[in-house]
């Protein structure tokens, strides 16, 4: 039989460091029962194909027919842009941050479980003045990212807020009494 190479080793340790400062793998979204068929509406085809993977679990799906839908998620807007932050001396242009917006909100049934709100997410890039293209593909590929980043988040608060609003499991049987009998008095032998 053969001993553990230093890799599985090595693989058990940085197990190990994970757990111990907090990290855990992605959970698939759960959802309760009256938001298992959510309708996403909005026209940002990135965001919104994010979503629909982040939310695509085995207790929700995402409907294309509002009318099957037990929630909508609705994207309000999304913005995104970008900013001068830093120029040369001579007025060339050597950062940009970037933003991302969105708002949004959701509601099950009657029930408003997420009130409209706007989550904004920045990103600063280097300029290179000599390459235009390379600077529009890579503001195009962080704000994509940010799309990414955007929907696990709108997911995160989803999912707070529907454990906020999943009804209370009801009474369980009240617990057994317990009586607590004072210890016997300790005696002592008597002394003659």
């Amino acid at each position: 039989m053969r001993a553990p190479g230093p890799g599985l080793a090595g693989c058990v340790l940085l197990l190990g460091a994970l757990t111990a400062c907090g990290f855990q793998l992605r959970q698939p979204t759960n959802l309760p029962p009256q938001m298992h068929a959510i309708y996403i509406s909005g026209d940002s085809s990135t965001l919104v194909r994010n979503l629909r993977r982040n939310l695509e679990t085995g207790s929700s799906r995402v409907v294309d027919d509002p009318t099957q839908a037990t929630a909508l998620l609705k994207i309000v807007k999304v913005d995104q842009y970008s900013t001068l932050l830093a120029i040369s001396n001579t007025g060339v242009p050597l950062e940009y941050k970037a933003y991302y917006q969105v708002e949004f909100s959701l509601q099950a049934g009657n029930n408003m479980v997420v009130e409209p709100q706007t989550l904004v997410l920045t990103r600063i890039y280097n300029y290179n003045i000599s390459d235009a293209i390379g600077n529009q593909e890579q503001a195009q590929g962080l704000f994509n990212a940010m799309a990414v980043d955007m929907a696990q988040l709108i997911t995160f608060r989803i999912q707070a807020a529907a454990k906020a609003a999943m009804p209370v499991p009801s009474a369980t049987a009240a617990p057994a009494k317990v009586t607590l009998q004072a210890p016997p008095a300790a005696t002592r032998p008597s002394v003659h």
